[in-house]
């Protein structure tokens, strides 16, 4: 497409980020799904344009809800339904000019351009006046901003529940995470893999608390990583590798990872344990494919089952598991530093419908622990409807239930039922864990 003399397309990566964020806010695709369609890993970007295009469309959702407020007190009147595009190009400009601080002349020109390109001229003179207002009135990205950087009910959902504390969860949830590995221990020391990273210009530290993550200082591409193509590897953030070490599982164990895709903590399981027998069951076929390509990277193999874990009826046959792993569907309000368009597609209403699901699952599954087995329960949420008042109804629904008590971790804080860790507490994700058991000999 040509506006004048400039050319705005597939290689423009501030048009890349704005036909990327109106398939969020039009369709509800996640960016997961957006990064990983055949349009976006097809686009002929070389790797400085794809970080650019890759950081306007995650900034976009992760300040969107504060930078609208302030575009909406800068608007002489509301623009109409039909020009959604204009709002995303606007707030992609401020977020130039407020987060990111690119040179003025610069950001308001590259806006402008996007306006055009959507064939809506008349859109020019809105754009280049309200961003130069914004530059002329010295506007700055302050931390009541930050407070402002989410839909109102998780505001008031997350303040609810955590008082003194929300303010700190909040917050953090604006952060850019880190990129966070996970060494295979039984392949390689937690101090050679640093080393070895060292030696290729990649600087990285051990993590506080959890023994086998390692942060970044700045995010790479894994082809980059030492390790990684051998499963030496692996991204995973320090939180989720609490999982499996906390199963302990034992030698010819059977074990069922539930909810199991994308394979983040199957890999793990196989990993950190020998010769167990793992079920790694999913409802999603696509995910499950991801699964798939995770195991065979770090050359281990699961039986895969795609089925939902909340009717075992339709795939378990009958030989209960020493140990479960129920990583259950959930809000996600844990992890929206690390995707932040969780705060575009995920609606108050959805919560009542993910705590159905949960109770569901879990009751489903808990017939399918041996006596003596152990079932992990643990979500990347903050709410603790989904968390700690889960588990204290599901103990009260099953009197053969024990909850094996984390006292003697460092991590997180010790909740009446389970052990939170709130977003950005030792720079992990949010997680939630509770470890159960059923008295009986194993």
């Amino acid at each position: 497409m040509q506006v004048g003399q400039v050319v705005i397309g597939s290689t423009n990566p501030r048009w890349i980020a704005l036909q990327a964020i109106l398939q969020v806010v039009n369709q509800g695709r996640s960016l997961d799904e957006i990064f990983n369609s055949e349009w976006y890993r097809s686009l002929p970007l070389d790797r400085r344009d794809l970080g650019l295009s890759r950081e306007l469309v995650f900034g976009f959702c992760r300040w969107y809800f504060a930078l609208s407020v302030l575009l909406a007190g800068r608007l002489q009147k509301p623009l109409r339904a039909r020009d959604r595009d204009i709002e995303v190009i606007l707030i992609l400009g401020l977020y130039q000019l407020l987060v990111m601080e690119t040179e003025p002349h610069a950001a308001v020109n590259e806006t402008v351009k996007l306006a055009l390109a959507q064939k809506k001229a008349w859109a020019r003179g809105l754009v280049n006046a309200l961003l130069r207002g914004v530059v002329r009135d010295k506007i700055r990205l302050d931390s009541s901003m930050s407070l402002q950087a989410y839909p109102d009910w998780v505001l008031a959902r997350i303040q609810r529940d955590w008082g003194k504390q929300a303010e700190q969860v909040l917050l953090q949830s604006t952060q850019r995470p880190p990129m966070t590995l996970r060494v295979d221990t039984r392949q390689a020391a937690v101090g050679d893999v640093i080393n070895e990273l060292s030696a290729v210009g990649i600087d990285a530290n051990r993590h506080v608390r959890i023994d086998s993550a390692i942060e970044l200082s700045s995010p790479c591409e894994v082809g980059l990583l030492p390790g990684f193509a051998e499963g030496i590897l692996s991204v995973q953030d320090a939180a989720a590798q609490i999982a499996a070490p906390l199963l302990d599982c034992r030698s010819g164990a059977r074990v069922l990872d539930a909810c199991a895709a994308p394979g983040g903590k199957t890999a793990h399981l196989l990993q950190q344990f020998e010769n167990i027998q793992l079920d790694a069951l999913d409802s999603s076929e696509s995910r499950l494919e991801r699964l798939g390509q995770n195991l065979q990277r770090i050359g281990k193999s699961a039986r895969v089952l795609t089925a939902d874990a909340a009717s075992p009826g339709t795939w378990f046959e009958g030989n209960q598991y020493d140990c479960i792993l129920v990583d259950a569907p959930c809000s996600a309000s844990g992890v929206m530093r690390r995707h932040p368009d969780i705060k575009l597609l995920r609606r108050e209403s959805d919560i009542m419908p993910l705590l159905a699901q949960q109770r569901k699952i879990l009751d489903a599954l808990w017939r399918l622990l041996k006596p003596g087995g152990k079932m992990l329960y643990c979500t990347c949420s903050v709410f603790k409807d989904e968390n700690e008042n889960q588990i204290s109804k599901f103990l009260q629904r099953h009197p053969d239930c024990v909850e094996i008590k984390l006292n003697d971790v460092d991590w997180g804080e010790l909740r009446p039922y389970g052990r939170q860790i709130l977003t950005g507490g030792d720079n992990m994700d949010g997680f939630f864990y509770a470890l159960l058991t059923r008295p009986g000999a194993g």
